[in-house]
């Protein structure tokens, strides 16, 4: 098929458990929502900035009012370590939470599922990122983003960084039972925040689609939410009261964690794994600079797929050949980074010419996962000149 999807000769699975109420004013229907589960000991996980929201005093009143015993854990910094995840671990394992509620951006809703992982499995939690079983489903868990992009709200996955490396820990026990997105808690974000956070719901659309394991649902989840990102990006980090661009951002992270968490992303993560942490770059921005360049190095791969990115996107592609319409795919981005003020290229990073061999060999030792989902296999060498596309800018 001219999608590149073949109904003839693969099949795929799809599934998201997790409950989503969705909309403007939704975190009114929290309490109601908290009435369907049976807990007594609840806890809530954020970070020091978002607990002391008002947004924030609200959940935990209405968490309060719904159970005996209420915890707090709120040290979830952006990008967290380990450091953090032994100190969450020792926590809930002696507060034994019934019930974990995250609310904040990606990492503190990561540390929720984790919170909950954690609470009844008692091994090391380092030891989880490297294989280790989880065999014990931890107590329900509550998602509620303040911040549109990570689609962690429904999502089964968590990020830690380890010694300066990001490592990410995909299992079941972690899908959230429920997710209240409420496009009202972003309008505090500001600019950097949103653009960081937005262009990051762009990229999980676009690396869904690419991907090897994407399918029609996906493609129709990821296809709304790209084009949601490329309408609504570029209006709410210019006005971040802007309560449709909100919503329209909210929207596109939310379908795009629903389409890659059944998809798996591809190169532009593996690649930005590489420096985000070494640079202190926001993980959104660190995968946005990788992404145009992907998009044009997997165009000759996926001609078809290419096409329909780019029909998501706005663009008309009518006559052009697979390469040209990455190549236009790859401006739209550059538009649209220019105006959230994102870096292009690896050099605006500080980034040497000589470090890029070594981020080469840290790609394919350390996240090569990210390179089996891409639809393009390279060689040493053809990553070898995409970092150097990278490093020069097109």
């Amino acid at each position: 098929m001219s999608n590149g999807f073949d109904l003839l000769n693969r099949a795929f699975t799809f599934y998201c458990p997790t409950r989503i109420v969705f909309g403007i004013g939704s975190l009114s229907r929290l309490p109601d929502e908290l009435k369907k589960f049976n807990f007594k000991k609840a806890l809530l996980v954020s970070g020091p900035r978002v607990s002391k929201t008002k947004e924030y005093a609200l959940v935990k009143e209405c968490v309060s009012c719904a159970c005996a015993e209420l915890s707090e854990f709120t040290m979830v910094e952006a990008e967290p370590d380990m450091s953090i995840l032994n100190s969450l671990a020792g926590f809930v394992r002696k507060s034994q939470p019934e019930i974990v509620v995250g609310i904040g951006g990606g990492s503190s809703m990561d540390f929720s599922k984790l919170a909950s992982a954690l609470s009844v499995n008692e091994k090391d939690p380092a030891s989880y990122f490297g294989g280790e079983k989880i065999t014990k489903k931890g107590p329900p868990i509550i998602t509620i983003p303040t911040l549109a992009g990570t689609g962690s709200e429904v999502t089964p996955i968590s990020v830690v960084v380890d010694n300066g490396v990001k490592r990410a820990l995909f299992n079941h026990a972690l899908y959230p039972a429920l997710a209240v997105v409420d496009p009202r808690l972003s309008c505090s974000a500001s600019p950097d925040a949103t653009a960081s956070a937005g262009i990051d719901a762009l990229c999980h659309a676009l690396e869904s689609m690419m991907s090897v394991d994407s399918n029609p649902i996906s493609d129709s989840l990821s296809s709304k939410a790209l084009g949601l990102a490329c309408a609504y990006l570029e209006r709410a980090y210019c006005n971040g009261g802007d309560l449709e661009a909100r919503a329209g951002l909210s929207a596109a992270s939310l379908l795009a964690g629903i389409a890659f968490q059944a998809t798996g992303l591809c190169l532009p993560h593996g690649i930005a794994y590489t420096y985000a942490t070494k640079c202190s770059l926001p993980h959104g921005s660190s995968v946005s600079l990788a992404a145009p360049y992907v998009a044009i190095f997997n165009a000759p791969a996926i001609p078809g797929k290419t096409r329909l990115i780019a029909s998501a996107m706005g663009i008309d592609t009518c006559g052009a050949s697979p390469i040209e319409a990455g190549f236009e795919i790859a401006s739209r981005m550059f538009e649209i980074m220019d105006t959230l003020g994102l870096p292009q290229t690896l050099e605006d990073l500080g980034i040497n010419e000589s470090e890029l061999e070594s981020m080469v060999d840290d790609l394919l030792a350390n996240h090569y996962r990210f390179v089996e989902k891409n639809p393009r296999k390279p060689s040493r060498d053809e990553l070898l000149d995409l970092y150097m596309d990278m490093h020069e800018g097109l």
